[in-house]
């Protein structure tokens, strides 16, 4: 059904303002990012801090792209970290020029070329190794050549025509024997010729984006070999009755000259030589995709553009986690300090963590903070918040977080300053005594090489940290007939302890809260005795 220009538009535009829920193939999302994993990079998110930062949700608020290539540029830059302030610069600059609705809209249109499912494939030519190899191929001109001379000789030797026969048996084997395969790795190949258009139609209108600058050669390189894939796509012929007839003919001469392996030959060789090429123009679109996609978050949710400095310290104004609707929104300055957090369940501590772990992640990845004021200088965010048994490994809880912390500390040996640690009640998997000491002992360790923000239940850390933690607590308003949470950064350690009070609330015996206050006071007294013998 034709739908015109002005209708696209209009449907793109509400998209991009208003994002419809969609489901996402993540494994397919990440194709990109697996793709270039292992090539050198300032930081790379690991799994558990994507999964302790609620990663997938994060993306999914972020993602308002157009094209299946900006969804996956948009997964690998908020999982790649960058420290180059004028990458970023020109990030933010680019989201700001996408805020304008007459660039955006011929954006979008340019990037709808890319919607197809099968686009997700692409990163599979980017490391110019990942098309099928057919050595017998190299033959296939020959083995033409041979059946031609053996027609045309069978006029004056009848007796040819035998040896043309098993010639034309043998082509017509090779031909549908080896076409599935081929098929099979033309996926993404067969997506080259919407990103050719994609790039094309971005470059034509000539925004002042330096992502688009010189995409000119990688655009002439990719459009040799899109016309010769186009060849290899002749299946779209047969959609109606009117186009059967040249498809069969085609399909016929396919299948004697062995046209099909022939042209894959020369595309595969090709796609080999100028990968670079199209990765330029993949990312180039991808970059656009996402600085659209980043133009509608900011015009969706609260932000700053982050500060970069070359102090030790952090400084937050109104940061709030954009996950958690309706977030109270915090403000934190430490200098050379590190952050030891206390407080109830359910009180704020975790969601505060995540909130400077994702303003200082999105920070760094599209120049976009969840604040009204941030300033900090580069750092790679890593994280322990939801740690879990490795159970199918033999794992303990504290062995698997006891290897993890182990990682962390030869992280920030090996880079004093670049890290931000997020750790989330370090130790839970023993006991009281050997959990603070061993909490005091690691933060303290990662302090002088890193900003640190840890929580806690333990009163007894902040007197043993001190003053290389400055301590903050997030309280609760305990009364007779209910409680709540005003989820508030307060300066210094708790001083109120609900926990028992909140039994009672919650409707357990009175014998049962009666015996754990009088514990509870006994053990205070036991502890003050030996605090001061």
């Amino acid at each position: 059904m034709w739908t015109s220009t002005a209708d696209r538009l209009a449907l793109l535009e509400a998209e991009w303002r208003t994002p419809s829920p969609r489901p996402r193939n993540f494994p397919l999302i990440a194709r990109y990012h697996a793709a270039v994993q292992a090539e050198p990079a300032y930081h790379r998110l690991d799994d558990q801090t994507w999964t302790d930062l609620n990663g997938d949700d994060l993306f999914a608020l972020l993602d308002g792209t157009t094209s299946r290539v900006g969804q996956q540029c948009l997964y690998h830059r908020v999982r790649s970290p960058l420290n180059d302030e004028a990458a970023l610069q020109d990030f933010d600059q680019a989201a700001r020029l996408f805020a304008e609705p007459a660039p955006r809209g011929k954006a979008l249109l340019a990037l709808r070329r890319l919607t197809s499912t099968d686009a997700y494939y692409l990163p599979d030519i980017l490391t110019g190794d990942a098309l099928l190899a057919l050595p017998w191929t190299v033959a296939a001109p020959a083995m033409v050549l041979l059946l031609l001379a053996t027609v045309v000789g069978g006029f004056w030797q009848p007796a040819l025509w035998l040896l043309s026969g098993g010639l034309i048996l043998l082509h017509s084997v090779l031909h549908f024997w080896y076409r599935s395969r081929i098929k099979g790795v033309m996926r993404p190949m067969q997506q080259l010729s919407s990103l050719y258009r994609a790039g094309r139609g971005l470059t034509r209108l000539q925004l002042p984006l330096a992502a688009l600058h010189g995409l000119a050669e990688p655009l002439g390189q990719l459009g040799s070999i899109v016309n010769k894939v186009a060849f290899l796509q002749t299946d779209d012929l047969m959609k109606s009755e009117m186009t059967m007839l040249p498809w069969l003919v085609l399909e016929y001469l396919k299948m004697m000259l062995l046209l099909d392996f022939i042209v894959y030959r020369s595309c595969r060789r090709q796609v080999e030589q100028h990968f670079g090429a199209i990765r330029a123009v993949y990312e180039a679109v991808g970059y656009v995709d996402c600085a659209v996609a980043v133009a509608g978050f900011r015009a969706r949710h609260p932000h700053c553009v982050p500060q970069f400095t070359a102090e030790t310290g952090l400084r937050l104004s109104g940061a709030y986690n954009p996950l958690v609707p309706g977030c109270v929104p915090n403000d934190l300055t430490v200098a050379d300090t590190s952050i030891l957090l206390t407080g109830s369940n359910m009180s704020g501590k975790t969601t505060f963590m995540r909130a400077i772990g994702l303003s200082m992640l999105l920070a760094q990845t599209i120049a976009t903070c969840p604040a009204t004021a941030y300033a900090a200088p580069f750092r790679r965010v890593v994280s322990s918040i939801n740690l879990a048994d490795s159970l199918t490994e033999g794992k303990s809880y504290y062995f698997a977080e006891a290897e993890t912390i182990l990682g962390f500390v030869r992280a920030a040996e090996a880079s004093a300053g670049g890290y931000l640690f997020i750790l989330d009640e370090l130790f839970k998997g023993t006991n009281t005594v050997e959990r603070i000491a061993a909490t005091q002992a690691v933060l303290a360790y990662l302090q002088p090489r890193s900003l640190v923000v840890a929580s806690t239940h333990d009163g007894e850390l902040g007197q043993l940290l001190a003053p290389a933690f400055t301590e903050y607590h997030f309280s609760e308003t305990v009364t007779e007939t209910d409680w709540y949470f005003d989820y508030l950064l307060k300066p210094g350690p708790l001083r109120t302890r609900n926990a028992i009070r909140l039994l009672a609330r919650v409707g357990f015996p009175t014998s049962i809260v009666e015996d754990a206050e009088a514990l509870s006071r006994t053990l205070d007294a036991v502890g003050t005795s030996a605090a001061n013998p």
